[in-house]
């Protein structure tokens, strides 16, 4: 059983589709074919099945058993890769909000080898998840709207922010004592997009509002810093997490009524194996999270 073959087989399943497959790993759609049908005979089963009238494919019983298998054998070869040569590289997701706020201050108690460790993917928590269950990330700093409590992963709680309403200067409600969302409607809204937990609280409570209007008007963008800025120049007002917009003064900061909590941890998925420097590195972090006071 080649690696080659294993490596594809994982392409094949993720990207769903042969062309995906070999656009992804820069060879030949029968490079992908012969290395599946190399599986099949030695394996002596099906393991996938394509789908009637698309391009697409599916994972039979079989496939379900080798993707699982396999995922863990491509990630033990990259832990004996690292370790015999040395080159060692961790792939950290952080978001860019705990990017910017939390993880600096982590940071500043590791060693320049420790951070040089670092590999940084930085994507929106909603699909830190994703690339976790995908083991594109070694580990990664993710929110959540509820205490992390799922036995997929190891959690290490680091803190928690709530979501506040953001608001130009001189707004009309800016200096109100707290807000609802039914005192934003008829607001222009400006939000980052639907990879970020912000954008799904922020939709939910539409949705919940009944403010259609506002949520179709709503104004995406792909940066937090843009979000901010468009706020502060009066373009529009946003909900974001508090610790976002901590030491900002050209914004004004209003608590929601029914607070709404943003949690933060480092989790790390159970299955996906670490070498002993990048759990050495790991254990450092949470020593470093347990001691801070965020």
């Amino acid at each position: 059983m080649l690696l080659n073959d294993l490596d594809y087989f994982v392409t094949l399943a993720e990207e769903g589709t042969f062309t995906g497959a070999s656009h992804k790993k820069f060879v030949s759609q029968p490079s992908i074919t012969n290395a599946l049908h190399r599986l099949e005979k030695e394996l002596g089963e099906t393991l996938i099945i394509r789908q009637r009238g698309t391009r697409s494919v599916s994972l039979t019983p079989a496939g379900e058993i080798l993707i699982k298998h396999s995922k863990q054998i491509l990630r033990e070869t990259e832990i004996i890769k690292s370790d015999i040569t040395n080159q060692r590289k961790i792939w950290l997701g952080v978001p860019p909000i705990i990017g910017a706020t939390i993880f600096p201050q982590i940071m500043r108690e590791l060693s320049d080898r420790e951070i040089d460790s670092f590999h940084m993917v930085e994507s929106g928590s909603s699909n830190m998840y994703d690339l976790l269950d995908h083991d594109k990330v070694d580990m990664g700093f993710v929110g959540s709207l509820t205490p992390e409590h799922s036995q997929r992963y190891y959690s290490h709680y680091i803190t928690k922010s709530p979501y506040v309403v953001v608001l130009p200067k001189g707004h009309p409600l800016a200096n109100q004592q707290f807000l609802t969302f039914e005192d934003l409607r008829g607001e222009r809204f400006i939000s980052v997009g639907e990879e970020f937990t912000q954008h799904q609280v922020l939709v939910d409570q539409l949705m919940a509002s009944n403010m259609t209007t506002e949520l179709r008007n709503t104004y995406i963008t792909n940066e937090l810093m843009t979000e901010q800025g468009l706020i502060a120049a009066g373009n529009g007002v946003g909900i974001m997490v508090q610790l976002a917009v901590i030491g900002r003064n050209d914004v004004a900061i209003v608590p929601l009524k029914d607070p709404i909590n943003f949690y933060i941890y480092l989790i790390q998925k159970r299955d996906h194996q670490l070498s002993d420097f990048e759990d050495q590195i790991k254990q450092k972090m949470v020593e470093v999270i347990q001691k801070i006071d965020f």
